[in-house]
């Protein structure tokens, strides 16, 4: 063979099949070679099969043409190098079109991957950023309704505080007027009792002398009380102004911090709008891009399926070499997230613990403040209680000793009196009745003008709110206008802004874009350039080695012939020509599929660090945005917290505010306290100076010794204590009676004793007293002591809720109707008149509200039991008005003289308590006839 040279020892360097196939490098060329059994089988050895017939056929040749051995061998190995470089050339044609198309298709499905993994990274990022924007809203929504929640606890508390205040300022303002007005009016019966004993003592002095004096000390009364009337209206006036002017500040700041949250809450909502539309805008914008891209990528993949089913047959080991090559970047990608996967975690447990260090210590620090606000308002709240408390049980005493002092002096006046007047003659007493009504009728018409120019003030006053109302109004509609104008201007520049800022976002994404397509068309022009420079320098390789190969079969020619003419003298070095051309021919092809491997490696490298420098610089990028989002939301959370810490101490500086003033007003009402009691001491020290006699100042000793000889248990709150002790704990009748006649005594007089008959739970007990009682005497005092209790709780508005709420007590009240219906009483009966009218008045008291009197309407038959009653107390009192007329004209008949005597005047008991002392209060009913029409009327109930 003439590869092997085996046959022939002139080889200085013999080469066999197998060493060249080791020799050979494992390059591209040789891989796609092994795919073409052909071509090595043109190059291998012939067997010793095929070794006789090349013989036989070589001999009949040589016979034939009567050639040289040596010629025919030559001429073989020249047809089988012209084939062998033939197919060699076409190999390498097909092996650099696969390795073009091969390298397109790792270049797409690198994009392709880096693409997937893009979408992948932005599918991840708009998920943690939803999930972000969510719990951003969420937390907003906690704290905003936290906060809501605090200003709101707040106002309450300064209200309640507030009311409690203007309920306690009212209630001492009324009491101080009550004292005022008893003082006044014991001054005036006095001055009036002092008068009388003075002209039962002067008289010797004739009438018109005694009625001039009269007149003279009453208009120096009625000066005084023209003086109290005006001093007290104008005390009042200004009482009113100064709590109008404190509602309508509480009022005014009350408004604006509530229109300061309604703006922020509506500023947040459009926001939050914004923010959405923004967002979907956004998420929109960048779904159209990726399924842009998307399709491209898919149209190119189409391309790359299409040739890559068209030459499957050729990249088995493509495969494999393009496996290991992904296993590679994967685990190297999978490692370097891992890292900044990593590194994120790290960088998150620390920024969630400085947040949640800065979070405990803001926290601690509120509450601290919290905890020191709390204490300062309760030690205020407590001290003002206390001396609330104390200030009652003050006053309370001082009523009680002054109710028991003013009965006593009654008591002793009204003996005096009465001695007194036996000695007195009718005709002056005729007279004086005459001067008393002349001075109620001049009272009456000083009344009247009082009263018409208190309602024209008070008209004046109206008009003056009115007017205030409206400017108020109107500045606030001005400043609605004004506040809406701004609104629009701030819209409008808000609007240019938004409009601003998304030309300018829009420019720099247009200009990232555009720098991103400049540099990928010059990566693509390079890249071009590289292709088209390999594909230039592999034909010119091609060519030069066309050329090579024939000037070598020109130059083997002409060596031929000269081998010819010289014949075996110049064979060895032919043979050694052609072997030293052969073995450089092998060895430039060794050369150039080394070069071309190297040129492919470094074109791969290249490539990968392109793809590497811009997989960084997309990370960045990611990076950088995670970076700044972060960031904002940071500073998001920090301006929340400031704005909560500013809201905190706005609250703050308001209760503040709020408590300074009501501890001023504590204090003027103090001084305004210590002024009146100034007032009230020189008052009654002036009156004692001008008005005390030895008798009087005797009086005065008397009830000081009294007073300082009273015990504890004679004192009434005792007494109501063991009055409920009797009525709750003994059965027996004459301590239920001397216990319910200390009760009536304790409501009458004191609003404390009611309240604590309420609490005890008394009204049960005692209506079922009521319920068991008969027509007895003894039972009918109990009945009676019962009702007047019961009266005088419903009197109070404090305690008429509690005498409504026992269960069974409008069926009870209208039983006592129903039995005691005979005996209705007159019109002169003692504390108010019967049963029956106390019954008919307390009904009629307890359905003044609307609610209950719809609640007892729909009880079954009381219509009817009210028509009834009263159509029988109708009848009889007829039958009375009848026998009253009858027996008047028979009394006329038998004097001689149609004059009816006048039945003597007594007090009513008042509608109102007997702590409560005004003009216009209602009166007791004691006609049977009018209590019924009372009730009915309270009903609406046609009779």
């Amino acid at each position: 063979c003439l590869v092997t040279g085996k046959k022939h020892g002139c080889w200085e360097n013999p080469v066999t099949c197998e060493e060249f196939s080791a020799e050979a490098p494992s390059s591209e060329a040789e891989r796609s070679s092994r795919s073409h059994p052909v071509a090595l089988e043109r190059l291998r050895c012939p067997t010793q099969d095929e070794a006789p017939k090349r013989g036989s056929t070589s001999d009949s040749a040589a016979q034939r043409s009567d050639c040289h051995p040596g010629r025919c061998l030559n001429k073989t190995v020249e047809r089988k190098m012209s084939h062998h470089t033939g197919h060699i050339f076409l190999l390498h044609k097909h092996q650099s079109a696969f390795r073009r198309q091969l390298w397109a298709a790792c270049v797409l499905q690198q994009r392709f991957r880096a693409q997937t993994e893009r979408k992948t990274e932005m599918k991840h990022y708009q998920e943690v950023r939803r999930a972000v924007v969510v719990l951003q809203a969420a937390y907003h929504g906690m704290k905003s309704r936290q906060i809501i929640k605090q200003k709101h606890q707040a106002a309450g508390a300064i209200q309640r505080a507030y009311r409690a205040h203007c309920e306690h300022k009212q209630y001492l303002t009324l009491k101080s007027s009550v004292l005022t007005i008893q003082r006044r009016y014991r001054a005036t019966v006095a001055a009036k009792e002092q008068t009388l004993n003075y002209q039962n003592m002067r008289r010797s002095a004739v009438v018109l002398q005694a009625a001039f004096r009269g007149q003279q000390v009453r208009r120096e009364v009625t000066h005084w009380h023209q003086a109290a009337t005006v001093i007290q209206s104008v005390f009042r006036k200004h009482r009113e102004e100064v709590k109008y002017k404190a509602m309508l500040l509480s009022a005014i700041i009350i408004q604006r911090y509530y229109r300061a949250c309604i703006l922020q809450r509506n500023e947040r909502q459009q926001f939050l709008k914004m923010k959405h539309s923004a967002i979907v805008l956004q998420a929109a914008f960048r779904g159209h891009h990726v399924r842009s891209g998307v399709a491209k990528m898919h149209r190119a993949a189409t391309i790359i399926q299409a040739n890559y089913r068209r030459h499957k047959h050729q990249s088995a080991f493509r495969r494999q070499l393009w496996a290991a090559c992904v296993l590679q970047q994967r685990f190297r990608a999978q490692r370097q997230r891992k890292t900044e996967m990593k590194h994120y975690q790290e960088v998150r447990r620390a920024v969630v613990v400085l947040q949640a260090a800065y979070h405990g210590m803001k926290s601690r620090q509120v509450i601290k403040q919290k905890q020191q606000a709390a204490g300062v308002i309760q030690r205020a709240y407590r001290a003002c209680t206390e001396r609330r408390q104390y200030l009652k049980l003050k006053m309370s005493v001082l009523t009680i000793q002054q109710r028991y002092r003013a009965t006593v002096a009654a008591k002793a006046q009204r003996s005096q009196y009465l001695n007194m007047r036996k000695a007195a003659v009718t005709l002056q007493a005729a007279f004086r009745g005459q001067q008393v009504r002349r001075e109620v009728t001049r009272w009456h018409q000083a009344t009247t003008v009082i009263q018409s120019v208190f309602r024209k003030h008070r008209e004046e006053v109206k008009f003056k709110a009115m007017l205030l109302s409206a400017i108020i109004i109107q500045r606030y509609y001005r400043a609605c206008i004004l506040k809406r104008r701004d609104r629009e201007n701030f819209l409008k520049v808000k609007q240019s802004a938004i409009i601003l800022q998304a030309h300018f976002r829009g420019c720099c994404v247009r200009r990232d874009f555009k720098r991103q397509k400049q540099a990928a068309v010059v990566i693509q022009s390079r890249w071009r350039c590289l292709v088209q420079k390999h594909d230039f320098m592999r034909k010119r390789e091609a060519a030069l080695i066309l050329q090579r190969r024939v000037r070598a079969l020109q130059l083997g020619r002409l060596e031929r012939n000269n081998y010819v003419q010289l014949r075996r003298e110049a064979r060895a070095e032919r043979r050694l020509r052609f072997t030293s051309a052969l073995f450089h021919h092998l060895s430039a092809i060794k050369i150039q599929r080394a070069l071309r491997a190297h040129w492919a490696l470094e074109s791969a490298k290249r490539q990968i660090h392109c793809v590497v420098t811009i997989q960084r610089w997309v990370r960045a990028k990611q990076q950088r945005r995670r970076y700044l989002e972060e960031r904002r939301k940071v500073v998001t959370a920090q301006r929340a917290a400031q704005r909560w810490l500013a809201r905190r101490h706005k609250a703050a500086s308001v209760l503040q505010q709020a408590v300074r003033r009501f501890l001023l007003l504590r204090r003027q009402k103090r001084v305004q306290q210590g002024i009146v009691k100034a007032q009230a001491l020189w008052r009654g020290h002036r009156s004692r100076r001008l008005n005390d006699n030895p008798k009087v100042v005797a009086l005065r000793h008397r009830l000081r010794k009294v007073s300082a000889e009273v015990r504890e248990e004679d004192k009434l709150r005792n007494k109501t204590s063991s009055a409920l002790d009797y009525l709750l704990r003994y059965k027996h009748f004459s301590y239920i009676l001397e216990a319910l006649k200390n009760l009536e005594t304790a409501t009458r007089l004191s609003p404390e004793c009611c309240e604590q008959l309420v609490e005890s739970g008394a009204t049960n007990v005692i209506f079922t007293l009521i319920r068991c009682c008969n027509r007895s005497v003894p039972c009918m005092d109990v009945i009676t002591y019962s009702i007047q209790i019961l009266l005088n709780l419903s009197k109070y508005h404090k305690t008429t809720e509690a005498v409504y709420s026992v269960e069974n007590s409008v069926e009870t009240l209208l039983d006592l109707l129903q039995r005691y219906r005979e005996k209705a009483g007159d019109k002169v009966a003692e504390k108010g008149g019967s049963i029956f009218t106390k019954a008919c008045f307390l009904l009629a008291l307890l359905l003044q509200d609307k609610r209950r009197a719809v609640e007892v309407m729909k009880l079954p038959k009381v219509l009817d039991k009210i028509r009834s009653i009263y159509r029988l107390t109708a009848r009889k009192h007829k039958m009375d008005a009848e026998r009253t007329v009858l027996k008047q004209k028979m009394n006329a008949s038998i004097n001689g003289s149609f004059y009816v005597p006048a039945t003597p005047r007594k007090s009513k008991p008042p509608f109102a308590p007997d702590w409560v002392l005004r003009k216009d209060k209602l009166k007791d009913i004691v006609d049977p006839l009018r209590a019924i029409q009372m009730v009915a009327n309270t009903l609406s109930i046609v009779l």
